[in-house]
C-alpha cells in the first residue's frame, strides 16, 4: 500500500524511534557492565573487552537487523517486538501496515 508524503515522513520519525529503543535496550547491557567496573567488581580491561564484544556482536548484528528496511518493515518489526504501542502509531498508517504484527500479539 502507497503512504503519502506525510504519512512517509512520520513512519521514517517512527522507524527511528523504534531503532532507538532496540538500540536503548542493548545499551543497557553494556551499561551494567559500566556499573559493574565503577563499583569495583570487574577490571578496566574486563570491560574494555565487554565494549569490544559489543562492538564486535550486539552493535553490528542490530546495524545489519535494520539495513536494507523499509520504514514500514522497521515499523511492523518494533510492533512484534514491542518496542512501540499501536496508540503511538497514526491510525491510517496502522492501518497500512501488513497485518502480522497484530495476528502474533492476538495469540
Amino acid at each position: 500500500m502507497e503512504f503519502t508524503k506525510s504519512e512517509r515522513k512520520q513512519l521514517r520519525e517512527l522507524a527511528a524511534t523504534v531503532y532507538e529503543a532496540e538500540a536503548h535496550q542493548l545499551l543497557e547491557e553494556l551499561d551494567a557492565d559500566f556499573a559493574r567496573w565503577r563499583s569495583g567488581d570487574c577490571l578496566s580491561s574486563e570491560l574494555l573487552h565487554a565494549i569490544h564484544e559489543f562492538h564486535q556482536h550486539q552493535s553490528r548484528e542490530l546495524w545489519s537487523s535494520y539495513r536494507g528496511l523499509s520504514d514500514a518493515t522497521v515499523l511492523e518489526r518494533g510492533l512484534s517486538m514491542e518496542l512501540i504501542a499501536e496508540d503511538d502509531i497514526p491510525p491510517a498508517i496502522l492501518a497500512k501496515l501488513s497485518p502480522w504484527p497484530k495476528r502474533s500479539r492476538e495469540r
